[in-house]
């Protein structure tokens, strides 16, 4: 084995001696780490008072946010409504505001064709006899 030895690990001086301790000493020990332990416990309870005061305002503010989306989503869906709504108007003017500018233009074509067919008839006539005819 190689030099080793328990005396060197644990800084003693001598094999089995162990330092003395009074029972004030222990105390205090004792003592210094039970208060210890109540501060880490303490802060230990605090950190887990804040967490849950966290989770509860973000379960508060995740509440509050469904119910604006919901109100969001239902506004939404009235307006897409609206606008469908208005759509479908809008498409039933622009089909009489077309029928009647098709009607329109038939009208005009009728007129043209029938103008055409008078000046025709106009051409066709035989002259006036002279007496009719303007000086």
């Amino acid at each position: 084995m190689q030099n080793f030895s328990n005396l060197r690990a644990t800084r003693t001086v001598t094999p089995g001696r162990i330092v003395s301790v009074t029972g004030k000493e222990l105390s205090a020990v004792l003592a210094e780490c039970a208060a210890r332990t109540e501060i880490a416990r303490a802060g230990i309870e605090e950190a887990r008072r804040r967490q849950e005061a966290a989770t509860a305002k973000q379960n508060e503010l995740t509440a509050i946010l469904r119910e604006r989306w919901a109100k969001a989503d239902a506004r939404w869906e009235e307006e897409r409504v609206v606008i469908r709504k208005q759509r479908e108007e809008n498409a039933r003017k622009t089909d009489v505001i077309l029928a009647e500018l098709k009607e329109a233009q038939d009208e005009r074509r009728a007129m043209i064709e029938a103008l055409f067919r008078v000046m025709d008839r106009l051409d066709d006539r035989p002259p006036p006899p002279p007496h009719l005819r303007s000086a």
